[in-house]
């Protein structure tokens, strides 16, 4: 049986990718979907979705939703994952208390002081999933789109035998918006890309087999220009309804040589550059905390989603860019699929520690899924990376040891929260974020 699981499938927009990416495919058929949340007004609701979608598409999909995952696990093929655990007040608190020291995150959620509490709230849970597949499903893959990323994957490996991997979307959502900075049609781009989630590094980038750094380059000579860019930006403005000004990236390729991966906003608090005062992120344009405003305001797609059922209306079905769905595609039928993955470093970006998660190409078949060996860096951007390395190899040592003292040390490493704060004051802080977050840190000494 082809089982799928999702758990946190309240949250509406991935859950409806998924589904209809699944049921988009006409050479594979999947048996069962199964929906976990234990939000039981969402999970009921995206359970009507997930019927409708079944029912317009001439499927014969069972579809199964549970506020308790052990219910449905029992002979899952994959389970993919979508949590969030303690709930965008947490979250929004965390961010202002990091204000109360300087340190000013946009997102906040993969490093930076904000995103270690992040991590640290969602690990046990995440584990707990895995340990209960390895006694209902052991051979069903796990695919993790819960952030922080590369630390999650990277502490997973050392406690569980569940085959898991990384999901994100930046590497595909910079490649469209590069593709219309450049003018060019999708169709004709291709991309090779590594480093770590959400700082991975566009190797190559071409159109029509041609190099399109020299346009980037000259692009990157002119404010204006790059200003202007935002007014053709193809994925934070129709679907979050953001401005992006693409200078933070822009400015680090000028420097280093290579474009990365996510948004500015992410970009500019991965590295002590951008954020150090009110005027730097003003200039930059990296100044709207826009994913608190997302997790706070009301969820718009789940209220289109409530209209659509409620006016009997078909639901559109538009093929998104997400892995995952093609991952199991790929393994069910053989055809064999390129992405971009969380995995750990098995040598495959040499001047990256072996005990690191990196984000490199994958591909996927019916044998499963293969890392791709990538090489070495340039070694700057081999540097750039390893300064969030060792936050998350100190985000993992924290989780594993239940040590207020790594916390402390992953919060003294981040890049920003050092370019701006005083020893004194990062274990101020870290003992600060603590006390805020001590229902989930109870076993911690």
């Amino acid at each position: 049986m082809n089982k799928v699981v999702i758990i946190g499938a309240g949250s509406a927009m991935f859950s409806k990718k998924f589904i209809g990416d699944l049921l988009y495919f006409n050479d594979i058929e999947i048996d069962n979907i199964s929906l976990v949340d234990i939000n039981t007004e969402k999970l009921e609701i995206m359970e009507k979705v997930a019927r409708k979608l079944v029912s317009q598409t001439g499927k014969s999909t069972t579809i199964e939703a549970s506020s308790d995952r052990r219910d449905v696990l029992k002979d899952a093929s994959y389970v993919i994952n979508t949590i969030n655990v303690g709930g965008p007040y947490r979250y929004k608190d965390d961010l202002e208390i990091c204000d109360k020291y300087g340190v000013h995150p946009s997102v906040g959620d993969i490093i930076n002081p904000s995103g270690v509490m992040r991590f640290l709230r969602a690990y046990p849970d995440i584990l707990a999933i895995c340990k209960d597949m390895e006694t209902l499903c052991p051979d069903a893959y796990f695919f993790n789109y819960t952030n922080p990323m590369a630390p999650l994957c990277l502490a997973l490996q050392k406690e569980t035998t569940i085959k898991t991997f990384g999901f994100c979307h930046n590497v595909q959502s910079t490649t469209e918006q590069l593709a219309a900075y450049v003018g060019a049609d999708l169709k004709d781009v291709s991309v090779w890309a590594a480093g770590i989630n959400h700082m991975d590094w566009f190797l190559q980038f071409k159109v029509k087999g041609k190099d399109i750094y020299p346009q980037l380059f000259e692009l990157a000579k002119d404010w204006d220009k790059m200003v202007a860019l935002q007014k053709v930006e193809p994925d934070y403005g129709p679907n979050y309804n953001v401005a992006v000004y693409d200078m933070v990236r822009f400015e680090i390729m000028k420097n280093f040589g290579k474009f990365p991966s996510e948004s500015p906003f992410h970009m500019s608090e991965y590295v002590p550059y951008f954020r150090k005062n009110k005027e730097l992120i003003e200039k930059y344009k990296v100044e709207r905390r826009w994913w608190l405003d997302f997790e706070l305001g009301s969820d718009e797609y789940y209220e289109t989603l409530k209209t659509y059922l409620a006016n009997n209306e078909d639901i559109p079905m538009k093929k998104s860019f997400e892995y995952a769905p093609e991952i199991i595609h790929a393994n069910l039928t053989g055809k064999p699929y390129r992405a971009n993955l969380n995995v750990m470093n098995t040598g495959l970006i040499e001047n990256l520690p072996a005990d690191s998660c990196v984000e490199v190409p994958c591909y996927a078949d019916a044998e499963g899924i293969h890392p791709c060996y990538v090489g070495r860096l340039p070694e700057q951007l081999a540097a750039l990376n390893n300064t969030n390395i060792s936050t998350h190899k100190l985000m993992a040592k924290a989780a594993w040891s239940k040590s207020f003292s790594a916390i402390a040390d992953a919060i003294k490493m981040d890049p920003l929260a050092s370019a701006v704060c005083t020893l004194e004051q990062l274990n101020d802080l870290s003992d600060e974020l603590c006390r805020a977050n001590k229902d989930f840190l109870a076993d911690f000494k």
